[in-house]
């Protein structure tokens, strides 16, 4: 079994943000767990395919509201990964419903690469956008009170 493990070079610094990736590294485990022991519990598997989805959507809503709270710049190219990505997760959950054996074994490892890679390149961006942001809020404040 393959375990996907959190490192801390993940971290953006939001702490809602890190919490989710942590959760989804956790569900990403839970499946590719469930998925080890296969034809012993099919039910685990149906389960942590529909948790792992099923968080991808909440964290990929929570992340646009930031970006679109925060009036990020690049908001329309990142929420094009999360589509494409739910794309992807949607169509072999697809596939797995309608019977096709194990591969929710593709899910996780999907998951997990897609993050390594999405997080550092792409999540980071937008709390430095929002750090940016809230340094220049400040700066501007501190300007104005001289």
């Amino acid at each position: 079994m393959e375990k996907f493990e959190w490192d801390p070079r993940f971290e953006t610094g939001f702490e809602k943000i890190d919490d989710q990736h942590k959760s989804l590294f956790q569900l990403a485990n839970h499946l590719q767990q469930a998925v080890d022991r296969g034809l012993d519990d099919p039910d685990a598997v149906a389960d942590a395919v529909y948790g792992l989805v099923g968080y991808v959507v909440e964290h990929f809503r929570d992340e646009e509201a930031l970006m679109a709270q925060i009036h990020y710049p690049g908001a329309g190219p990142h929420r094009a990964l999360h589509e494409q990505l739910s794309a992807e997760t949607m169509g072999i959950t697809a596939r797995y419903f309608s019977g096709e054996d194990l591969l929710p074994a593709e899910l996780a490892p999907l998951v997990y690469h897609w993050l390594t890679d999405h997080i550092p390149n792409h999540d980071v961006a937008i709390v430095a956008y929002l750090d940016a942001q809230r340094h220049a809020m400040v700066t501007s404040a501190d300007d104005h009170a001289i």
